[in-house]
């Protein structure tokens, strides 16, 4: 499936162009032993999508997109046009959907979510789940991803079904990050800031969700004092008032729909 470019800065809404951005400047860097050919850097401009066709905002530099809705054709086409690729990948949940997930017993498999009940949560000490999540990084690896952003993290602090402490979260975090590190893919940290002190270096770049929002912003400073690059998409509001809010940050902002399709409006 060829990818929708979206014409304009402000939104992914729109007419749609098939071809890419020729004149896009790439933000790959040299390779290294110990880090992704194409390192996420601050300040870039973040499309995020893991839902509806593809449609990319032509000035995206970071491109965040579902690992199994994604082909690797697609990954290299945005490559083609000089933007940094991750794949998000629930790792705290079991989404029934995934292809994956028919192996997994059923003593790792926990509680509905709240706010998901088509997903439930996993037993993140297990070997199984590990095994699971190995797998899913292996395979943005061969996709051609240059990072990967796992989700649904700090599962302590919710009703799992699993006797789970901040230490087990901590073990899972770095063992998430570590394995990507291994495969030379950067790693996003998603929400699980409670632990920022512990996983601050062993993550390479952040995305909040509402941190305006919720006033906690301040929280991911650890991660700008490193000049690691940090994220907030925010779900509420008009564009207007987000971005006042905004001004100011070193996080790159930006509003979306909750179901966190195509349609896109960032803070300049």
């Amino acid at each position: 499936m060829a990818l929708a470019w979206a014409v304009g800065c402000g939104s992914t809404e729109g007419p749609l162009v098939r071809e890419l951005d020729s004149g896009a400047e790439s933000s790959a860097g040299d390779a290294g032993p110990s880090g992704p050919l194409r390192p996420v850097r601050a300040g870039m401009r973040l499309h995020y999508q893991v839902a509806g066709a593809l449609a990319v905002d032509r000035d995206a530099q970071l491109v965040v997109v579902d690992l199994f809705d994604t082909e690797s054709s697609q990954v290299a086409e945005l490559h083609a046009a000089g933007r940094v690729v991750v794949a998000y990948l629930s790792a705290g949940t079991r989404e029934g959907w995934r292809p994956d997930v028919g192996a997994l017993p059923a003593a790792v498999v926990g509680k509905e979510l709240v706010s998901y009940p088509d997903e439930e949560w996993l037993d993140i000490r297990s070997a199984p789940v590990r095994s699971l999540m190995r797998a899913r990084l292996e395979l943005a690896r061969d996709k051609g991803f240059d990072g990967v952003f796992p989700g649904s993290l700090g599962a302590y602090r919710s009703s799992t079904g699993f006797p789970l402490t901040a230490s087990d979260q901590q073990s899972y975090d770095l063992f998430l990050a570590a394995q990507a590190r291994v495969l030379g893919l950067s790693s996003g940290l998603s929400g699980d800031f409670d632990l920022l002190a512990q996983l601050v270096d062993a993550y390479d770049w952040a995305i909040a969700f509402g941190c305006l929002a919720a006033n906690s912003c301040g929280r991911l400073q650890p991660l700008i004092d490193r000049g690691k690059a940090v994220f907030d998409i925010e779900t509420q509001g008009t564009l207007t008032d987000v971005c006042a809010g905004a001004r100011g940050s070193d996080i790159v902002t930006i509003l979306k729909r909750p179901s966190y399709d195509a349609w896109s409006q960032p803070c300049s």
